[in-house]
C-alpha cells in the first residue's frame, strides 16, 4: 500500500480511531517508551497519529515536532495538545515530509508506523538521515509471536492492512538499515516474545 493510500485510509477513519481499547494498549506501550526518551529532549514524533506519544512527550518537557501523513489524524493531535495548553515553541506540526529535510533530531519516536511497511528497511534508512550522529530511534513492530498480533493483523484488513513481524525479522530489518539495538522491550503484556508490541531502542 502506498503512502497516499495509507493517508487516505487514516483520513477516513481518524474520527473513530481513538477508542478505550487503543488508549488502554497505548498506555502500556508508553510505560516502556518513556524511559527511552529523557525528559526535556528534542524529539521528532514521526507518525504522530492522534497525538498519544506527542502529548506524553510534551507533558515531560520535551520539544516536539509532530509529523503524520494523515492530515485528519494530525488535526486531532493538534486539538488535543491545544486543549492541554501546549501552544508555542514547544510543539510544531508538519504534514509535508519535505519540511523535515535538512533537519535532525536527538530522538525520533516512530510508534505504530512500521505496521504498514512490509519491507521496513527503506523507512528505517530514511529516518536515519533525520537523526543526529549520536541520536536514538525508538521504533515499534507488531509481534507475530503474539496471538494479539494475529488478531490485530486480521482486524486491520477492514481499514489499513498491517504487517506483523517476528522479533527475528524486526531485528534483521534494523540491522540491515545499519542500526544497533540498544534496548528491546515488549508491551501488552510486557513478557518477552508474547507482548503485542515489540519496542526497540536503536542507535
Amino acid at each position: 500500500m502506498t503512502d497516499q493510500k495509507v493517508a487516505k485510509c487514516f483520513n477516513a477513519h481518524a474520527a473513530h480511531y481513538d477508542t478505550p481499547w487503543t488508549t488502554f494498549i497505548g498506555e502500556h506501550e508508553l510505560r516502556k517508551i518513556r524511559p527511552l526518551i529523557p525528559p526535556n529532549s528534542t524529539v521528532l514524533d514521526y507518525g504522530c497519529g492522534t497525538g498519544r506519544v506527542t502529548l506524553d512527550l510534551l507533558r515531560r518537557g520535551c520539544t516536539v515536532t509532530a509529523y503524520d501523513i494523515s492530515r485528519q489524524m494530525q488535526m486531532k493531535a493538534q486539538a488535543k495538545t491545544e486543549q492541554a495548553g501546549f501552544i508555542g515553541d514547544k510543539i510544531e506540526f508538519i504534514n509535508n515530509c519535505d519540511m523535515l529535510n535538512g533537519r535532525s533530531w536527538s530522538y525520533i519516536s516512530c510508534i505504530g508506523v512500521m505496521d504498514y511497511y512490509p519491507d521496513p528497511v527503506p523507512m528505517l534508512d530514511y529516518l536515519k538521515n533525520l537523526l543526529k550522529p549520536d541520536g536514538h530511534l525508538i521504533v515499534t513492530f507488531p509481534n507475530a509471536y503474539s496471538p494479539l498480533g494475529w488478531l490485530y493483523a486480521l482486524g486491520s484488513r477492514a481499514t489499513v492492512p498491517a504487517t506483523i513481524f517476528t522479533p527475528v525479522k524486526a531485528n534483521q530489518a534494523v540491522k540491515s538499515a545499519g542500526y544497533q539495538v540498544s534496548s528491546l522491550h515488549y508491551a501488552f503484556p510486557s513478557i518477552p516474545l508474547v507482548g503485542l508490541t515489540i519496542i526497540m531502542g536503536l542507535v
